[in-house]
């Protein structure tokens, strides 16, 4: 019943901050936008009957992430990067997660190539407008960022979990379009895309901590009685 209860806090809380976006409310979006992933926190840290190592990094990847959620709310350069180094970080997490439930198979190789081909594309695009726009200061660390969430898509891919396949994937795409609008060309919806794209990969990479039939709704019904 309580988990039930902290899905719905979690839907409401991330359209409150969708609608606080709307509204340019600061004070709303400071306590929405890393309040939504407490909530996750709190949904993922009620799991039980489930494998300590892998739920603690998942964990510890969502409390990075709204760390980072709140320096990327304050204006300037400096307070991107301490953002980006918190979401590196909660990757890192992710990935080490994912290799807990490391099932490798040599088809799995096969992978990389279009992780790599998309990644690169990006990361040529993103090189020549970081570079013209100024901020020849964020290249590497952008760099690094997205080779560490690409091994992340690539290491969820490994342990076979489609929900967190999923996940992954739809964190590398919010983070895209984060990327292109921020350097490349800005995008009027970009808002508001990059944060729906989020919660659900947040969402998702949360709900992969329950193998069993992986869906989110087994997620949510796991020991309900709880």
């Amino acid at each position: 019943m309580y988990r039930k209860l902290l899905i719905a806090a979690i839907i409401f809380s991330g359209l409150g901050y969708l609608c606080a976006l709307a509204g340019e409310n600061m004070t709303m979006r400071w306590i929405l936008k890393p309040g939504t992933i407490i909530l996750m926190i709190l949904l993922a840290a009620t799991t039980r009957n489930v494998p300590k190592p892998y739920k603690n990094l998942i964990i510890t990847g969502l409390f990075l992430s709204a760390i980072g959620d709140s320096f990327l709310l304050l204006a300037g350069k400096q307070w991107f990067l301490f953002g980006l180094v918190a979401f590196l970080f909660a990757h890192i997490a992710y990935v080490v997660a994912f290799v807990t439930r490391w099932r490798f198979s040599p088809v799995h190789l096969l992978v990389i190539i279009p992780i790599a081909a998309y990644s690169f594309l990006l990361l040529d695009r993103l090189h020549a407008s970081i570079l013209a726009g100024g901020n020849a200061g964020l290249w590497i660390p952008v760099l690094v960022y997205v080779v560490v969430i690409s091994i992340m898509i690539w290491s969820a891919v490994i342990s076979r979990s489609w929900i967190a396949i999923a996940g992954a994937i739809l964190f590398f795409m919010s983070d895209s379009l984060l990327a292109w609008n921020m350097f490349v060309m800005p995008i009027s919806w970009a808002g508001y895309g990059v944060m729906i794209s989020y919660y659900l990969a947040q969402f998702l990479l949360a709900s992969s901590i329950v193998r069993s039939k992986g869906s989110a709704i087994a997620y949510a019904n796991h020991n309900s009685s709880i």
